[in-house]
C-alpha cells in the first residue's frame, strides 16, 4: 500500500467523519454529560486537548455504550473520578480512548507512509500506537488520583497535629478543623476537609462526614483514622490523645513505605544499568584493545 492509497482512505474517512462531528456538536450540545466545563482547572489537560470530538462522540452515545458493556471497569473509573477529584465522567473517559486510539492510529499510519517503511513494519507501529492511545486515558486518571492520595498521606500528620493542637487550646474538633481550612494551606487535604465541613453543616453528623472523607480519598492510612475518631467518638474517649497516637502511626507508616522504595531502587536499576550503563562500560574496555589488536594485526602484515 502506498502513501497515496494511504491518504486516498484518509480523506474518505474524515470526509465521512467530519459532517457527523460537526451535526452532533451543532445539533446536540444539550447532549453531552455536564460533569463540568472543559475549561475548568479540575479537568485534565488531554481533555482540554480533544474537546471537540469527545463532546461530539459522547453526545452520539459512544461513551454510554461502552459505560454498559463495561459495568465493572465502569465502578473502578467512577471510584479513580473522585478520588482525583477531576470534572469527567466515565462515559468521557471511554470516548477519550476511542478519539486518541483513532488518531494515534492515522497519525502513525501516515508518518510511517512518509518515511517509506515497509506495510509489516507499519502494521506493527500502527497496533503499538492504537494500544498507547487506548491505555493512556484511563492510566491518566489512575495517576491523578494516585499522586492526590500520595499528597494527602503525605500532609495527613502535619494536619492531624495541627487539628490536636488547637484541640488541646480550647477548640472542639469541628472548629480545629475549620482553623486548619481557614489557614488557607494549599493541597487536596484542606479541599476535603472544607468539603467535610460543609456536610457538616448541612446536617450530617462528623462521623458520616469523616466516613464520607474516607470513600473519597479511598486510603487505608485515612479509613484507619477516621475509624480510630468515630471510635472515640462512642466510647466517649479523648479525641487528642486518638489523634496524637494516630499521627505517630501515620508517620510510621510513611517511615516504612519509604524504606520500601529505598529497597526496590536495587532491582529497578537493573535494567537502565544493562541498557544504558553496561554497554557504555563494555565500549570503553574493549575498543581500545580491539584497536591494539587490529593495530598489531596490520603491523604483522606489513612486517611480513
Amino acid at each position: 500500500m502506498d502513501f497515496q492509497t494511504i491518504m486516498a482512505y484518509m480523506a474518505v474517512f474524515l470526509a465521512v467523519l467530519l459532517p457527523v462531528i460537526a451535526g452532533q456538536l451543532w445539533g446536540g450540545k444539550d447532549d453531552v454529560p455536564k460533569a463540568a466545563s472543559f475549561d475548568s482547572e479540575r479537568m485534565p489537560k488531554l481533555f482540554k486537548l480533544a474537546r471537540l470530538p469527545i463532546g461530539a462522540l459522547c453526545t452520539a452515545g459512544i461513551g454510554s455504550s461502552m459505560e454498559k458493556m463495561n459495568a465493572k471497569k465502569t465502578k473502578e473509573l467512577e471510584k479513580k473520578i473522585i478520588v482525583a477529584n477531576l470534572a469527567i465522567t466515565p462515559q468521557m473517559v471511554y470516548t477519550a480512548q476511542v478519539v486518541y486510539s483513532i488518531a494515534l492510529l492515522f497519525i502513525t499510519i501516515v508518518w510511517c507512509a512518509v518515511l517509506g517503511l515497509k506495510p509489516s513494519v507499519i502494521a506493527l507501529a500502527a497496533l503499538v500506537a492504537f494500544f498507547i492511545g487506548w491505555v493512556y486515558p484511563s492510566t491518566a486518571v489512575e495517576s491523578l488520583a494516585n499522586k492526590r492520595q500520595q499528597e494527602i498521606i503525605k500532609s495527613l500528620p502535619f494536619a492531624i497535629d495541627l487539628v490536636g493542637s488547637a484541640m488541646r487550646s480550647g477548640l472542639d474538633f469541628n472548629a480545629s478543623i475549620r482553623y486548619f481550612v481557614s489557614m488557607g494551606i494549599p493541597g487536596a487535604l484542606s479541599m476535603e476537609f472544607a468539603i467535610m465541613l460543609k456536610q457538616i453543616e448541612l446536617g450530617k453528623t462528623r462521623v458520616e462526614a469523616l466516613g464520607g472523607m474516607a470513600e473519597r480519598v479511598n486510603t487505608q492510612e485515612f479509613t484507619t483514622f477516621v475509624g480510630a475518631v468515630a471510635h472515640g467518638t462512642e466510647i466517649g474517649a479523648s479525641i487528642v490523645d486518638t489523634m496524637i497516637i494516630q499521627s505517630e502511626e501515620m508517620r510510621r507508616a510513611r517511615f516504612n513505605l519509604a524504606e520500601q522504595k529505598a529497597q526496590r531502587a536495587p532491582s529497578l536499576m537493573i535494567l537502565p544499568m544493562a541498557l544504558f550503563i553496561m554497554p557504555a562500560v563494555f565500549i570503553i574496555i574493549f575498543v581500545p584493545v580491539y584497536l591494539k589488536i587490529q593495530e598489531s594485526g596490520m603491523g604483522a602484515m606489513f612486517s611480513k
